[in-house]
């Protein structure tokens, strides 16, 4: 497993501070950013959701009910490669 540290380490302390309420959070802002084309900070998000979830669910013994997965969420992702946005300048009228 390769997990990055910034991402353990916010997961953690939301898993710290807010419970399950940190995988709602987490998708939410993964929502949030995936509608506004930010691909990179949902990149960021995606991970924080999966690495609240499993350390919630070792919290817990597994009793987490997580809702939508994340396996669900990552296909309904449009892969970043496939995206290619063109830039139309407009005069503001």
């Amino acid at each position: 497993m390769n997990t990055d540290l910034d991402v353990l380490v916010f997961a953690t302390r939301l898993v710290d501070e807010l419970g399950e309420t940190a995988i709602r959070m987490s998708r939410v802002r993964l929502v949030e950013l995936t509608a506004a084309n930010h691909t990179r900070a949902a990149a960021f998000w995606r991970e924080v959701m999966r690495t609240s979830e499993r350390l919630l669910s070792e919290q817990t013994g597994g009793r987490v009910a997580t809702g939508l997965s994340s396996p669900a969420i990552a296909a309904a992702q449009p892969a970043v490669a496939q995206h290619h946005v063109a830039h139309v300048p407009r005069p503001i009228p």
